[in-house]
C-alpha cells in the first residue's frame, strides 16, 4: 500500500519531545484537532532567519507521519525564504502520495505557512 519513498520517510521518523511554550527561538503552531484523528503540532527552532530544527507531534495515519517528516528534512538548515517555496504539490510529488492523501500535504504546509507569519 504504502511506496518506498514514503516508507522510508516512515522509518526516519523519530519522536522528539517538542519544546515547552515560551522557549526562546522556538515558534509552534497547531492544525487539524485531535478529535477528528488528524492533527499535527508543528514546531520550528529559529535563529537568524534560519530553521535549525524541527520538532513535531502527530496523530495520524503512516501518510500524514511520512509527510511531516519529509517537511523535517526539507525545512532543517534553510532559510525562512527557502521555507516559504514549501507547497502541497513539491510534497505530493516528491513522497507520490496518493489523491486521497492530498490533506496531508496540505496541513504540512498550512503550518508552515502559520509558523512564517509569526516569525517573519
Amino acid at each position: 500500500m504504502y511506496n518506498e519513498q514514503l516508507l522510508a520517510y516512515l522509518h526516519k521518523a523519530v519522536a522528539k519531545p517538542v519544546w515547552p511554550e515560551g522557549t526562546p527561538g522556538v515558534f509552534s503552531v497547531e492544525v487539524g484537532t485531535k478529535e477528528s484523528g488528524v492533527w499535527i503540532k508543528l514546531c520550528l527552532y529559529i535563529k537568524d532567519n534560519t530553521i535549525h530544527e524541527v520538532r513535531y507531534r502527530v496523530i495520524g495515519g503512516g501518510y500524514l507521519i511520512a509527510t511531516v517528516e519529509w517537511a523535517n528534512e526539507f525545512l532543517t538548515g534553510k532559510s525562512l525564504s527557502a521555507a516559504e517555496a514549501l507547497n502541497a504539490k513539491g510534497i505530493v510529488d516528491a513522497l507520490a502520495l496518493p489523491p486521497q492523501r492530498f490533506y496531508c500535504a496540505q496541513m504540512v504546509v498550512d503550518a508552515v505557512m502559520k509558523i512564517m507569519r509569526q516569525a517573519i
